[in-house]
């Protein structure tokens, strides 16, 4: 039987990284997120001699604890940056320039 290890600690806190967003707004962060992996994966999976059948999705279990945490801190790290870019991206759009001509 073969044993698979998700790491829950991990799990929980992508949760708690994405809880002050929308549901429109986690959908947008984790698709990018997850699509960026897939294709740096593919990437990689494509200068292999002879080349690795490429990934369509993420992979949700790992069989070992090192290549679970690895992937999982990988992604967490990627969702921080794009919730930032996110950000700057909203603050970009609201900021709006203010002509003061008191002469």
């Amino acid at each position: 039987m073969k044993q698979y290890i998700r790491i829950k600690e991990e799990r929980d806190s992508l949760i708690k990284i994405l809880e002050n967003l929308t549901f429109e707004e986690k959908k947008q962060v984790l698709r990018k997120v997850d699509q960026s992996m897939v294709n740096s994966a593919n990437k990689v999976l494509a200068n292999d001699n002879p080349p690795g059948e490429f990934l369509t999705k993420l992979p949700t279990k790992f069989k070992s604890e090192v290549q679970a945490k690895a992937m999982q801190l990988g992604r967490n790290l990627m969702v921080k940056f794009e919730i930032d870019e996110l950000f700057k991206r909203k603050r970009k759009d609201n900021i709006k320039i203010v002509n003061n001509d008191f002469r």
